[in-house]
């Protein structure tokens, strides 16, 4: 028995050792090339050498590959290795179990109708499996490249270290592929297994579950996939992503830089076409903001194209303004970051987004319904209502690229609102308490947030009742300076409220300034009434006003009228009561005012005695230092 099997491994051996010798290169070179350009059903030419080896696999390899013709050649490669069949070879024929392309390039043209120049190819590979009625060749890609030009979306990416293998052993089987590439110099694996391949190939439906992992993106699907008039996918899709921003400057958008755009995920039923990804049920997570709804990507022109509806229980958009944020920084005023549009010219974008809290900066709204809008680097985001601070907020803000660098145009209409929460959390103002009504409208430009408030124009009027001014109590002040005329400022003139019933203000900004006509405010014991200026990028006042202590309701006989200014930052101003009004009204100024007269009558005197015969008395009053007067209140 040992004899036999001995005899016949000497046999094999000597029949592997002799095939290189009786088969002729030209022979198998003819084999293995009609072989392939029916499968293939493009011409495949081999244009080197031709050579059989046995050690360490039966195998013939040929050099310098070309897979078509001419220009429209769908790929070349250094050499193609077919591993042969023993028990076919020993009776004459070639017959190839698996092939191997060694460092091939592969070009994919996609037209702008979807087709591509391999669809013949594939057409070609579905007739060979049906008429025979099994799989195909196990196939390995080895140190491959491919370039596919896309005339839909105008680009054209490359992909090199290509190792990929695809193992279909039966037509009625499941084919398995797995393998890496480099993209854009990331590394990606893939791995997939494909239920029917027949089915695919004949652009009918069949399960596919696929799995892309890459350092920017992890991708996962299960469904189907197929489609005869053009090809479509429908299942379960999840993307993770530690950073959206790095995953988009991947596939070769320009999102710009900055600390949004962070952590990301998708998972949802989705349905993709060649030009078109919709979510219809997603879940979706973007810098910790967790929201559900459904989501559109259209992939058709130079950039994508994203519309949907999203829910979230709680919203922190602060990441998105950061270098727009209106609350100045400490003892620094303004933002002075410049303003970075480039994240909106990476895709257009149309989202309706609805959420019970949302967060920018240090505001917090309730209820809010809001839209946001990207085209062309252009952002519109309007605030369709919100509930906050017990009223309700309206508005939008739209930024747009200018030569200047940004330019901003926003409009604010504000309803039975808590003053002193709101402005303190979006502006950092917390010296106006009250229930008010509020419209804003205005626009600026400049590179950053503190140049936009020094072009800044447009209008903006503030009714409210029932609150207080922080930082002074009028009534003290002016009950103490009824008293002591010439008394020291004290502790009521930088701390303690000022109490009203009505406050009502009309203001009108141009270039950076904003000019008040008349500020009202009226309280049961103080009515006070300014005009002025504020100039918004250096966030400084200049205020003139007469403070009124009431002696009653309706009568104004009596009343202690006093003339101040206010000036200095808003953050921290200074009352100055007129000193003039003060000086008069003291009764421990009337020396002075004596020594006043007293000192013009001796002048006269001198003057008189000192004249020159001839010489006329001068008709001019003596010049008196005085504090310039200050400009009367509309009434």
């Amino acid at each position: 028995m040992l004899t036999i099997v001995g005899g016949i491994a000497v046999a094999l051996a000597l029949a592997l050792a002799l095939v290189p010798a009786l088969l002729p290169a030209e022979r198998v070179r003819a084999a293995v090339v009609a072989e392939l350009s029916r499968r293939l059903g493009v011409p495949v030419t081999v244009s080197g050498p031709v050579s059989v080896q046995v050690v360490p696999q039966l195998a013939v390899h040929l050099d310098r590959v070309v897979i078509g013709t001419g220009d429209d050649a769908l790929a070349s490669a250094d050499a193609a290795v077919g591993a042969l069949r023993l028990f076919p070879l020993l009776t004459g024929k070639v017959s190839i179990s698996d092939y191997a392309l060694v460092r091939p390039r592969v070009t994919i043209k996609v037209e702008a109708d979807g087709s591509s120049n391999w669809d013949r190819t594939l057409g070609a590979l579905r007739r060979v499996a049906e008429e025979e009625a099994r799989g195909l060749a196990d196939f390995r890609v080895v140190q491959g490249e491919a370039v596919v030009i896309d005339a839909r979306t105008r680009q054209r990416v490359a992909i090199g270290g290509m190792e990929i293998a695809v193992s279909w052993p039966r037509f009625d089987r499941q084919a398995n592929i797995s393998g890496k590439f480099t993209l854009h110099d990331e590394p990606v694996e893939v791995s997939a297994v494909v239920a029917r391949p027949l089915a695919l190939l004949s652009a009918e439906a069949t399960a596919l579950k696929m799995r892309l992992v890459a350092a920017p993106v992890r991708v996962g699907f299960e469904g189907e996939v197929g489609g005869r008039a053009r090809a479509t996918a429908a299942g379960t899709m999840t993307v993770e992503s530690t950073s959206l921003r790095t995953l988009l400057r991947w596939i070769g958008q320009h999102p710009g830089t900055g600390t949004a755009l962070g952590s990301f995920a998708l998972k949802g039923e989705m349905r993709m076409t060649p030009a078109e990804l919709t979510f219809t049920e997603v879940n979706a997570e973007l810098d910790g903001n967790v929201a559900a709804g459904a989501l559109t990507v259209n992939f058709e022109g130079e950039r994508p194209q994203i519309t949907g509806t999203l829910d979230a229980e709680r919203v922190v958009a602060t990441p998105y303004f950061s270098d727009m944020n209106p609350i100045p920084e400490v003892d620094r005023g303004w933002n002075r970051r410049p303003i970075d549009l480039s994240t909106l010219t990476a895709s257009d974008l149309d989202l309706r987004l609805s959420a019970r809290e949302m967060i920018v900066g240090g505001a917090k709204l309730g209820r809010t319904a809001a839209s946001v809008t990207a085209r062309n680097g252009r952002l519109t985001v309007t605030l369709g209502e919100a509930q906050a601070y017990g009223g309700s907020l309206r508005g939008a803000l739209v930024l747009s690229p200018h030569h200047d660098g940004v330019e901003v145009r926003a409009t604010l209409n504000v309803q039975r609102a808590e003053l002193g929460q709101g402005l303190a959390e979006w502006f950092g103002y917390r010296r106006l308490d009250g229930v008010g009504n509020a419209q804003v409208t205005i626009e600026g430009r400049g590179p950053t947030m503190s140049d936009i408030a020094r072009t800044a124009s447009g209008q903006a009027t503030l009714t409210a009742v029932d609150g207080a001014i922080r930082g002074f109590n009028a009534e003290a002040i002016l009950r103490r300076l009824e008293r002591r005329p010439l008394s020291s400022s004290g502790a009521d003139a930088r701390s303690g409220r000022t109490p009203y019933e009505r406050i009502a203000a009309t203001l009108q900004i141009v270039n950076g300034v904003a000019t008040a006509d008349e500020i009202m405010l009226d309280g049961q014991i103080v009515r006070v009434r300014m005009q002025g200026s504020a100039q918004l990028q250096a966030r400084e006042l200049d205020l003139r006003g007469i403070a009124t202590l009431k002696r009653s309701a309706t009568a104004t006989d009596g009343n202690f009228e006093l003339p101040f200014a206010v000036q200095g930052s808003w953050d921290e101003p200074f009352v100055l009561p007129d000193p003039q009004s003060l000086i008069r009204r003291s009764g421990a100024a009337a020396p002075l005012r004596d020594v006043n007269r007293d000192r013009d009558a001796l002048r006269a005197v001198l003057d008189a005695i000192n004249r020159q015969p001839g010489q006329e008395a001068s008709s001019e009053p003596p010049q008196v230092p005085s504090f310039a007067p200050y400009p009367t209140l509309r009434r």
